[in-house]
């Protein structure tokens, strides 16, 4: 069951960083549009799961690479979000 959890961590953890990167083939839009446009909030959301995935996850360095790729990604994604909402604002 740790393993299964550590595999659901790793994948939302590489959706989650997938925003941040440039994907060849038109990927990145797709993942994009995927996560972001049913609502601007729902990488926060995923993120807090691919936390709690990691915790539950194997124990070791498995473990603390994927909480800190969590961690890195939903900060990543704030910065972003914050100067997407608040930044933008001036006309």
């Amino acid at each position: 069951m740790k393993v299964i959890f550590s595999v659901i961590s790793a994948i939302i953890c590489l959706a989650l960083i997938s925003l941040l990167n440039k994907m060849p083939f038109r990927l990145e839009e797709k993942i994009f549009n995927l996560i972001v446009a049913p609502n601007l909030y729902l990488p926060f959301g995923i993120g807090v799961l691919g936390l709690l995935f990691a915790l539950f996850g194997v124990k070791g360095y498995i473990r603390l690479t994927l909480l800190g790729l969590n961690i890195i990604g939903l900060i990543s994604y704030l910065i972003i979000f914050v100067m997407a909402t608040v930044g933008f604002q001036e006309p």
